[in-house]
């Protein structure tokens, strides 16, 4: 039950008036479509951003950013690899609450954690490079889901951010940046381009959100999966200082990724300006 009343946190409490559903990319104010629209079309994607609540009481299984982790019976929380103080948790994913027309595949009896190392006495962010996959003062992870209720672990543990649970998602159309959509077989020229660059509604979304595209800070740096080679697909972005209270060096973006066959890689990375 929630401590108090529960602050709840709006899809656009960061970029409030940025983005009108209503409004699609390379169209015309007059209503009139723009032949860019049928190029960029075929990469059209579904994101959603997540709706979430502050100051309430933590839950185990919850799909949140910050908080504390679920942790299997006799699991001691995971710490880091360079410092061996305890990592913090970033995000929690249980697939239960998910929308219902998410399409990421994800294992429904697995919980998805992502933990980062925040200490900065050794600078372990730097030390170990943790803006690339596999560093070493990160974890991403998947759990077995337990059959019976559990609680969070009893002691308080140190460097987590306040919980935001989420609630609800709202649902959006995406679109990837130029670079993207140059890969493959849009053809855009330079007018086009630059159109794109202007349009708010084209580029990828700049904020917390489930699947879409992702937003490039860098480039397109897609990890390919340890096991089989495969581009891994993003599953989650998170923003600097959106729901989560984290700056990525300069006002980064950072990605969570997995691995379309092999369900147990996650990959995480970000970049900044």
């Amino acid at each position: 039950m929630p401590n108090g009343q529960a602050k709840r946190m709006g899809l656009f409490d960061k970029f409030l008036g940025i983005f009108d559903e209503n409004k699609q990319p390379g169209e015309n104010t007059d209503g009139g479509k723009m032949p860019l629209l049928d190029k960029i079309a075929p990469y059209k994607r579904t994101t959603w951003m997540p709706f979430v609540e502050e100051d309430v009481d933590d839950e185990a299984l919850a799909t949140k950013i910050g908080g504390t982790a679920y942790l299997a019976p006799g699991e001691n929380y995971p710490v880091c690899n360079n410092c061996q103080e305890p990592l913090t948790l970033f995000l929690q994913i249980n697939p239960a609450s998910l929308p219902e027309n998410c399409d990421l595949d994800l294992e429904p009896d697995k919980l998805i954690q992502l933990f980062y190392c925040t200490n900065q006495h050794p600078h372990c962010e730097t030390e170990c490079q943790a803006w690339q996959p596999f560093a070493k003062s990160q974890l991403a992870r998947t759990t077995v889901i337990p059959s019976t209720d559990v609680t969070l672990p009893a002691k308080a543990i140190p460097r987590q951010f306040p919980v935001r649970l989420v609630s609800d998602w709202v649902e959006n159309e995406d679109y990837p940046d130029w670079h993207e959509m140059q890969q493959g077989a849009a053809g855009l020229s330079e007018q086009e381009v630059e159109e794109l660059e202007n349009e708010e509604t084209a580029v990828p979304k700049a904020a917390d959100k489930l699947g879409g595209w992702p937003y490039w800070v860098q480039g397109v740096e897609y990890p390919k999966c340890p096991e089989c080679g495969i581009q891994m697909q993003m599953i989650f972005q998170l923003d600097s200082n959106h729901h989560l209270p984290y700056m990525f060096g300069d006002a980064g973006i950072a990605h969570l990724h997995q691995c379309r066959l092999h369900k147990n890689m996650l990959a995480f990375g970000w970049s900044s300006y």
